[in-house]
C-alpha cells in the first residue's frame, strides 16, 4: 500500500484511524445478515456526509471495526459520536425489530468505543485485519462465515 499524504491549505500529513464499536450488552446481533449490512450502510453513509473515507469496515457478531482515513477536520471523540448517533438514530427509528430480543430501551451501542491511531507502517497491516481478522469470529457462529464484507477504497 502506498501511503500518500494528504495536503490543504496549511498542512501536509496523514491521518489513519482504527474505531471498533460495541453493540449494548455486548449482544450478538451483527449474527443477523440483514443487521451487519444495514449498521454498517449507516456508518458508511454518515462518514461520506462528514467527508471522511471509510477504507474498511467489517463486523464480527458482536463488534464493529472501521478503519477511517482523512479524518484530520474531526476529534476522534466527535467522529465516534457522529458514526454511533446516526447508525443508532437509524437502525432503532427503522429497524429495531430485527434486534429488539437483544437490545431494549433507547440503546443500540455501548457507551464506550476503542480507538487507535495508525501511522504509514502500520496502515497495511490495521486494514488487513479489519478486513479479514473477523473470520475467527464467525467460526463459532457457522462453518461458512462472514457472507458480507464491506470494502472501500484501495
Amino acid at each position: 500500500m502506498t501511503n500518500e499524504l494528504v495536503s490543504s491549505a496549511h498542512s501536509v500529513g496523514e491521518s489513519n484511524l482504527h474505531l471498533q464499536f460495541t453493540p449494548a450488552y455486548r449482544r450478538d446481533i451483527f449474527a443477523d445478515p440483514l443487521v451487519r449490512e444495514l449498521t454498517t450502510a449507516y456508518v458508511v453513509e454518515k462518514a461520506q456526509e462528514l467527508g471522511v473515507h471509510v477504507a474498511a469496515i467489517e463486523c464480527g457478531p458482536d463488534h464493529l471495526h472501521t478503519f477511517i482515513v482523512g479524518w484530520k477536520r474531526f476529534s476522534i471523540a466527535e467522529l465516534a459520536r457522529q458514526f454511533k448517533g446516526y447508525s443508532a438514530y437509524m437502525m432503532r427509528r427503522g429497524h429495531a425489530w430485527m434486534f429488539d430480543d437483544k437490545l431494549w430501551g433507547d440503546k443500540f451501542w455501548s457507551g464506550g468505543y476503542f480507538y487507535r491511531t495508525v501511522g504509514a507502517v502500520n496502515a497495511e497491516t490495521v486494514k488487513r485485519y479489519v478486513k479479514e481478522g473477523q473470520r475467527k469470529h464467525w467460526a463459532e457462529k457457522s462453518a461458512a462465515g462472514q457472507t458480507t464484507l464491506f470494502h472501500y477504497g484501495g
